[in-house]
């Protein structure tokens, strides 16, 4: 009988990240390690929460690496990536470090998203993850500078992006009369308390062990 092939998974984020991966999938184990040819890492999503994705660049590459992964462990990477919606999957060619060629699946960002920049507890994680997987950092630091790069190269002509990075608002014009008095406290509303606009608003606590906590695709 012809022994099945391994189902083989390339990761180049924050799935790099061994303690992750082992709390992710179980069952999956580490193949190799190597490059994907002909393509560049990013950071694309939400302007301040951008998460990995890779795409086709002529002469790049990006460090990787391969797991093999069993049934069960794809239906939850499924999930942590938010497969199909957030990140669809292909099937690409990696060039492993002892020399052999393979193919596996890899997950890649929604085409339509935009650069961002990573949250720096998602990009420590990665951080992280290179270094379980003895990989090069400085493609890591270089994906994270041209990708701020051309975020804010496209937020300068965006309103709405300039709205959700809260720039600052513009200085005041030349022509203000600064010899205008100002209005005195009592000629407020009487009635008026500044506590009536403060709204209690419960602090949100984050489980850092819930499964979808590093999620790339689920924080969208």
């Amino acid at each position: 009988m012809k022994k099945k092939e391994p189902r083989l998974y390339v990761a180049y984020g924050s799935n790099l990240n061994v303690q992750q991966m082992a709390h992710r999938c179980p069952t999956a184990r580490l193949y190799a390690t190597g490059v994907i040819k002909d393509y560049e890492l990013q950071f694309k999503g939400q302007p301040q929460s951008a998460f990995a994705t890779i795409a086709k660049k002529p002469g790049s590459e990006v460090p990787v690496a391969v797991w093999e992964i069993q049934r069960a462990d794809e239906y939850f990477l499924d999930r942590y990536e938010g497969y199909p919606s957030h990140y669809f999957k292909r099937d690409v060619p990696v060039e492993l470090n002892d020399g052999r060629e393979v193919n596996a699946m890899v997950y890649i960002m929604n085409l339509r998203q935009d650069f961002g920049i990573p949250s720096t507890h998602y990009y420590r994680t990665v951080h992280q993850g290179y270094r379980d997987c003895n990989l090069d950092t400085s493609v890591l630091s270089k994906a994270l500078g041209d990708s701020a790069q051309r975020f804010y190269s496209s937020a300068v002509g965006s309103p709405s992006l300039q709205m959700r990075m809260r720039f600052p608002e513009q200085p005041p014009p030349d022509d203000v009369d600064e010899d205008e008095e100002p209005i005195e406290d009592e000629e407020l509303d009487e009635e008026y308390d500044e506590e009536d606009d403060i709204v209690d608003e419960p602090d949100e606590e984050i489980d850092e062990n819930d499964p979808f906590y590093f999620s790339d695709g689920m924080h969208w």
